[in-house]
């Protein structure tokens, strides 16, 4: 048996209509959470299980929401309905809330062992204000043998966003293919595929500059496609800024069968002029046969950016940088897909934000506040070349450098950048098994926790080990996330931290992995963080950086914040577990040829990087695993003053 590790989605349909205080919501998923790994033997385990849940004011009487309740079901289980923390008081303007709740105990004692398929059920009831647009998803790790045939998997597909505002005329949003073609057949490369749900998750803020009731709502393919609302705004009460995200199960749409590509066209009713930057994400959770695949779509969340304080050009010459390599290690022709980087920000002043990745055409976005801005700015920029700024890469076996270059038109603007990269693109199947292609898994660290508003806050979570079953492991990326209403104050400092075990050698205490600064307009704020906590972590067994922490240590995570913040905090953590040797035969030695130190170094240009510190046994032998078959590699061995040498180069396997 081979254990692995994966995270599988399902998402409850927004709802858009008005809920009046103290009333329950009651939410049904559209499919049932099918998990075909799901058996009674001894390696399937649930290890992260997350319910969030979105909601937004909607009443021209604002009130500061209190006693949460958040219920979920599963089958023919009871309801299990916790009361969360209340929020951070109402600064007097609308708001949106993001909800996160722990539900692995629930999952784990109600699952009935053995089946593989559950419906489920949320129930949300707030107190205060009026309410709408209710949407849950949940977010499910779990163990499992991969050698069983039938298999699960989710996948994120960008939809590029406008770089505008919408208007009362359909407008096509990410491109007239921005759907591909046969999205639930033939588009999914592996056999056997049964999509169990496909789902449209769309953002971006509400850019109100008045009062005025606005619907935004989407088509898929033009004129003729079901309208979906997707999000609703009240008619009356203040012109608050929020940044809207909402969700809709399309599974059942005919038009995602159709053999060519299209469009997404999105518009609000109304009251024209609003949500900015309109873009998202198609997802699709599919089962496959595993055995019987021989290609693979391989979808990864890892960073795309990470930023402090403001960017600082204001010129393409000027930009900010920021880069990494990406390594590619699946076998086969290396394809990439719908691709892109989801980016968010935030500011009181308007502004235009220029991307473009690893030299693409520059793209700009326009961010323009509303009267009040009580949620961020966001934008999903598409990296290959279907995108608005064509090809920003072509992935290859190995190494891939992802470069990603932001300015701002108007000088310390866009606070706070950060960002997620979806990446997606096919390749043979390992003969390894699937499991063994990079993946990405959710790990919750905690769930909302409420702060005060006066003075600094420090949340701290409990001590977390995310689940790696493999021993030896590639770390792909390390990409931490959060989802947050920041009290009300003109400017906002945050910084997620870990903890450093005294075990591990590189001291004891905590370590800065983010800080961040924004300025805000002095209401509530709602928005999301993503942190590439790409130089934190060790990358495989063996890592010889002694500034890097071990992924498989537990560890407890703290978020400090100045004022204060309704907040929680997660991860994605992406790996492979495919290998190659590395081994070599000294000569020359004394002895029996034991104990001899070796140490593998790759050669990255005109630099080299010490990889792996190995110990030869009799004969002046060494072998040992390593992560790559494409880089230079030597070995260099010493024994003694007078028995030193150097390999000739090579590459593992």
């Amino acid at each position: 048996m081979a254990t692995s590790v994966k995270t599988v989605e399902f998402i409850a349909s927004s709802v858009i209509t008005t809920l009046a205080s103290a009333t329950l919501r009651a939410l049904t998923g559209a499919t049932s959470i099918y998990i075909p790994e799901a058996d009674s033997g001894t390696i399937f385990s649930w290890k992260s299980a997350t319910l969030e849940v979105t909601l937004a004011e909607d009443s021209s009487t604002i009130a500061s929401l209190t006693s949460p309740t958040i219920g979920i079901k599963l089958g023919a289980a009871a309801f299990d309905s916790v009361v969360l923390a209340a929020p951070v008081g109402n600064s007097g303007e609308g708001e949106v809330w993001h909800f996160t709740r722990d539900v692995l105990s629930y999952f784990q004692t109600n699952w009935v062992t053995g089946t593989t398929s559950n419906p489920w059920y949320v129930n949300i009831t707030v107190t205060g204000p009026v309410t709408a647009n209710h949407v849950a998803k949940l977010i499910i790790t779990y163990q499992y043998d991969d050698t069983k045939s039938t298999q699960i998997k989710t996948i994120w597909i960008p939809i590029e966003s406008t770089r505008g505002l919408l208007t009362t005329t359909a407008q096509t949003v990410g491109g007239a293919t921005a759907i591909p073609a046969n999205l639930l057949r033939t588009y999914l490369p592996e056999t056997g595929t049964t999509v169990r749900q496909a789902w449209l998750e769309m953002w971006g803020n509400e850019s109100c500059t008045s009062n005025g009731a606005f619907t935004a709502q989407a088509r898929i393919g033009g004129v003729g496609g079901a309208l979906l609302n997707l999000w609703r705004s009240p008619a009356t009460g203040p012109s608050s800024s929020r940044w809207a995200y909402s969700a809709y199960d399309i599974t059942t749409y005919p038009q995602l069968s159709a053999t060519t590509a299209l469009s997404l066209e999105c518009l609000v009713l109304t009251t024209t002029s609003r949500m900015n930057n309109y873009g998202g994400l198609i997802g699709v959770t599919y089962e496959f046969n595993a055995t019987g695949s021989t290609t693979i779509y391989n979808s990864l969340k890892i960073g795309g950016i990470e930023q402090t304080g403001w960017m600082g050009g204001t010129i393409a010459a000027d930009a900010d940088t920021w880069s990494r390599n990406i390594y590619i290690e699946e076998p086969g022709t290396i394809t990439i897909k719908e691709s892109g980087a989801l980016v968010y920000c935030m500011d009181s002043a308007t502004f235009t934000m220029s991307i473009n990745v690893s030299g693409q055409t520059t793209q700009t976005n326009l961010f323009t506040i509303g009267s009040l801005m009580c949620g961020i700015f966001s934008a999903v920029h598409r990296i290959d070349a279907g995108g608005r700024a064509g090809n920003g890469m072509t992935l290859v076996r190995g190494k891939n450098v992802y470069t990603l270059l932001i300015s701002s038109g108007t000088a310390n603007s866009g606070w706070n950048v950060n960002a997620a990269l979806l990446l997606n693109y096919t390749s043979s199947k390992h003969t390894n098994g699937v499991s063994a292609h990079a993946h990405s898994c959710h790990q919750l660290v905690f769930g909302n926790t409420t702060a005060g508003v006066a003075t600094s806050q420090t949340l701290t979570g409990l001590t977390i080990t995310p689940t790696i079953p493999e021993t030896y492991y590639y770390l792909v990326g390390m990409l931490l996330y959060s989802t947050y209403t920041l009290a009300a104050t003109t400017y906002n400092a945050f910084a997620i931290q870990h903890e450093i075990q005294p075990t591990e050698g590189v001291g004891d205490g905590w370590l800065n992995i983010y800080a961040g600064m924004a300025r805000a307009a002095g209401e509530n704020v709602n928005g999301v963080i993503y942190c590439a906590a790409r130089n934190n972590y060790k990358r495989w067994l063996g890592d010889p950086d002694p500034d890097r922490a071990n992924l498989k240590t537990g560890r407890r995570f703290r978020i400090d914040m100045l004022p204060g913040a309704y907040i929680n905090l997660a991860y994605w953590y992406t790996y492979n577990s495919i290998t190659y040797t590395v081994s070599g035969t000294c000569t020359g030695f004394s002895g029996n040829g034991s104990g001899i130190n070796v140490d593998i170094y790759r050669i990255i240009g005109s630099t080299e990087e010490h990889l792996l510190s190995l110990t030869t046994i009799a004969g002046g032998t060494f072998s040992e695993l390593w992560i790559d078959n494409t880089d230079t590699l030597y070995a260099a061995a010493q024994q003694d003053s007078t028995h030193v040498g150097s390999s000739i180069n090579g590459t593992a396997g």
